[in-house]
């Protein structure tokens, strides 16, 4: 039979808070760090900190969630950063609607 002390003292090493990292210290760097990871694209981490500043939070996630359904997807980063491309040259395309009355 275990003493009390020692289930006590095996119990509070189970309740310690996860380490936080320093460097993550914004929403938009939480983000970053979440993007490159789910994406496999460490590298690439201020790639993804300058989509979160640029880009709503939901829509960067949303993006995110349709790359990773992709089941033949060999480089999700590339795919990511190539549908966020896309996007803004198909809102640069759409005319304005500020001239006409």
């Amino acid at each position: 039979m275990e003493s009390l002390g020692k289930i006590a003292k095996f119990s509070s090493k189970l309740a310690k808070k996860p380490v936080v990292d320093k460097h993550l210290h914004s929403p938009n760097h939480l983000l970053a760090d979440e993007l490159s990871v789910k994406l496999n694209d460490r590298k690439h981490f201020t790639f993804y900190l300058k989509m979160a500043v640029l880009y709503n939070h939901d829509y960067l996630r949303s993006l995110a969630g349709q790359v990773l359904e992709g089941k033949e997807v060999k480089t999700p980063g590339r795919l990511f950063a190539y549908l966020i491309k896309k996007n803004n040259q198909e809102r640069k395309a759409k005319p304005s609607r500020a001239g006409t009355s």
